[in-house]
């Protein structure tokens, strides 16, 4: 008996849930059961027992565990985080939150789009003229640029644009000072631009190897079926038997390592941020673990846990659509 949409996106919806409740429990105790107190690696061993009491109090360590774990459960599904403790004394996480995801979102989002047009592009080709030149010249480089970790692509870029456009930001998310306001809004934006434009380039050039690979291995995949070599006995020309044959029957693995990579865009790149200084959510996650702010760490990690399940719960929804297994 085929499964419904209704039952199907239910199901879905349940078991997101109960996974979205595992990992914040799991991110729970991962701060609050470790050995020693987290207030001590805050602040200073000078700090008097005043200040360390007050701030039990304010971040709840001082209530009993169970009251903690129900509270912090019941604050992230409020997106009431806090307030941070080193990064921004004193200030709401959820003031804080916002401009650091506009930021990843706007670099990684659109790097990541690039990456994916690209890689489909390349890898269809490649597999479509396998064992040609351009498929093996392609396939070689892929796989070394996949190889590459992501840290050499950002030095590269500086190194490259510091010798031949010595005047070009290199670090940071903005010039330094930049405020928005009514006058010079275009300058602004392309400051903002400018900025973006090398961790840009690094995720495109890394994500564009690992999406050809997978495009080309799908279409290989499918090229060797029966009903393609049918295709090809009517007459079809190799456009049309790409576009209506190939393609449609290559997208599930093509579409679950998109729905991955979408869900990683809240995410970040940490080492790519960090070494641009952009100011994202992943610089934003580097800066709270070496500065032990574990309520920014904390909601980071919810932020980044919850877009990936989105990601995956929509990419199963698709699958739903486009794969009939799925719903016998």
């Amino acid at each position: 008996m085929a499964m419904s949409i209704r039952r199907y996106f239910a199901q879905r919806l349940v078991y997101l849930f109960i996974t979205l409740l595992l990992i914040l429990s799991f991110n729970f105790f991962l701060f609050h059961v470790m050995p020693g107190d987290p207030v001590r690696l805050i602040f200073p061993r000078s700090a008097d027992p005043e200040t360390l009491a007050l701030w039990k109090h304010i971040l709840g360590y001082d209530k009993p565990l169970l009251e903690q774990y129900v509270n912090s459960i019941i604050h992230t599904f409020q997106f009431n985080f806090g307030t941070s403790i080193r990064i921004s004394p004193h200030t709401p996480i959820s003031d804080l939150l916002p401009i650091y995801i506009l930021r990843t979102l706007f670099m990684v989002g659109f790097g990541t789009a690039i990456a994916i047009l690209i890689g489909q592009v390349w890898g269809a080709k490649a597999a479509w003229k396998k064992g040609s030149l351009f498929d093996q010249v392609s396939s070689t480089v892929s796989v070394i640029f996949y190889s590459i970790p992501t840290f050499l692509y950002a030095i590269f870029l500086i190194m490259m644009f510091a010798f031949f456009v010595p005047h070009w930001p290199l670090m940071g998310s903005t010039s330094p000072g930049l405020e928005f306001d009514s006058k010079d809004i275009l300058g602004k934006i392309i400051d903002i631009l400018q900025h973006s434009f090398l961790p840009l380039m690094a995720i495109v050039i890394e994500s564009i190897a690992g999406f050809s690979l997978i495009v080309r291995s799908a279409l290989l995949d499918v090229l060797q079926e029966d009903y393609i070599i049918t295709a090809e006995a009517k007459g079809l020309s190799p456009e049309e038997i790409q576009r209506k044959h190939a393609m449609p029957n290559a997208r599930l693995p093509i579409v679950a390592n998109i729905a991955i990579s979408v869900g990683w865009i809240i995410g970040g790149e940490v080492m790519i941020e960090y070494i641009f200084t952009y100011k994202g959510i992943g610089y934003l996650s580097y800066v709270a673990v070496i500065t032990f702010d574990f309520p920014v760490l904390e909601s980071t990690f919810f932020i980044m846990t919850i877009s990936v399940l989105i990601a995956n719960f929509i990419s199963d929804i698709l699958n739903f659509y486009l794969d009939p297994r799925v719903r016998v």
